[in-house]
């Protein structure tokens, strides 16, 4: 079972190199899925999205300057030493050109290991990490697709013979085809479950988080009932101003939805000032965190079954929250399921930001504001200078669907179960 990693690296743009920058990530978005490109994400097997977001300088809820920061990203498999160590070796020599338009970077010339640490030294642990396709490598991803495509390949070639014949018949023919291809070998291996030990650790963690939290928030009742009554208080003080979102601002982001099956979102606010809010949004996140491997484990987050990834982040001293998802349709689209499936636990985490909606206890109003939620969300939305994403074909529903076409062409099935099968195809 494959494991997944967030590598996020943070790093501050030099005073006046970011023109060069942002003239570097247009030439990396132009030949991304190019081989020979300064940085070939095609040539890293580990790597499912991969993101470059050079935010602009802006200020804090104090007006205190931010300067202009680059963010790089990747959702990989396995291991995060491993994968660094294929990035490096296929596209050291890119990154460390991006890089040297950031602070604090060693310069001269390239040297990996130098380029490897300033990767690790500017890099920051999600506060979330959300996956919606988990335990299934790039590679799986990829073959099973391809299985599928085969199979409706063969299928609607034998379109005419399968008229008369049941489906064991037909399941039995399909199987008998692939076994006949021998790159399509593995597919008649299903792929290995859990085990009983990885089973016992991942639910154990889970039983015991949860009676930790419920010990904790019997013996801490009293300050909770105190919490939650300061932040009721703080919601009645707040009085959210206007997100302005200009044409010319809406139309740069949604030019850039170019794909046919998935896209991205990448957007960052400040996060309300003062020890309440701050420290609540840490928990709050460190909770979902805990908890979305058990409760979001079927490629639905919060009941959205379009995203394959997202990440939340708690950046610059604990003063802004940037959020980065990759996700099916369009973002306008991701952003309507927002208000009507996931509105109360989305705002229950976007509430702790300058100017978002008006809510009540951290789940009502907000998103079903649905007006007020469209131009805060496209307010706070930045450009994403370079997307990449593996198996750009492929939705999250494609993603299970394949995965039980495979284990389809294993064991016994009745009529009804060959019959079920033959409707995923």
């Amino acid at each position: 079972m494959t494991e997944h990693g967030a590598l996020s690296v943070l790093a501050g743009v030099q005073p006046g190199m970011q023109d060069l920058l942002s003239k570097l990530l247009a030439d990396i978005e132009l030949q991304k899925n190019d081989a020979n490109s300064s940085v070939p994400f095609t040539q890293v097997t580990t790597i499912h999205f991969a993101r470059f977001v050079l935010l602009p300088e802006r200020t804090d809820v104090t007006g205190k300057n931010i300067p202009a920061q680059l963010a790089f990203t990747t959702n990989y498999d396995g291991a995060l030493q491993p994968h660094l160590e294929e990035l490096l070796t296929q596209a050291g020599p890119g990154l460390w050109k991006v890089f040297s338009c950031c602070t604090q970077f060693p310069g001269g010339v390239y040297n990996q290991h130098d380029l490897a640490n300033y990767l690790l030294q500017h890099s920051k642990k999600p506060a979330t990490f959300y996956v919606g396709v988990g335990y299934r490598s790039v590679q799986q991803i990829r073959q099973e697709r391809l299985l599928r495509e085969e199979i409706e390949r063969f299928s609607d070639t034998q379109f005419a013979s399968f008229a008369n014949k049941s489906a064991i018949d037909i399941r039995n023919a399909i199987k008998e085809h692939i076994a006949g291809i021998p790159s399509f070998a593995w597919a008649l291996q299903p792929e290995p479950e859990p085990g009983l030990a990885w089973k016992l650790k991942h639910y154990g963690k889970l039983v015991g988080g949860v009676l930790l939290l419920l010990v904790l928030a019997i013996a801490l009742l009293p300050l909770l009932v105190l919490w939650l009554l300061l932040i009721v208080i703080d919601e009645i003080r707040d009085k959210p101003q206007p997100n302005i979102v200009t044409k010319e601002h809406l139309r740069a982001l949604t030019d850039r939805e170019t794909g046919m099956v998935q896209a991205q979102f990448s957007a960052v606010g400040n996060v309300k000032p003062g020890f309440l809010r701050r420290n609540t949004i840490q928990f709050l996140l460190w909770l979902t965190n805990f908890l979305a491997p058990y409760l979001f484990s079927k490629g639905k987050l919060s009941g959205i079954p379009t995203v394959h990834f997202a990440r939340w982040l708690i950046i610059n001293e604990g003063r802004q929250m940037l959020f980065l998802s990759n996700f099916d349709g369009n973002s306008e689209s991701y952003l309507t399921d927002f208000i009507n499936i996931a509105a109360k636990q989305l705002t229950l985490l976007f509430s702790h930001t300058i100017n978002y909606p008006r809510t009540y206890l951290m789940l009502f109003g907000g998103a079903k504001d649905a007006k007020k939620f469209m131009e805060w969300a496209r307010h706070h939305q930045v450009i994403t200078n370079v997307w990449y994403t593996a198996n750009k074909e492929v939705t999250v529903k494609n993603v299970f669907s394949n995965s039980r076409i495979r284990k389809g062409l294993s064991g016994q099935f009745t009529e009804k179960e060959a019959t079920q099968w033959l409707s995923l195809i």
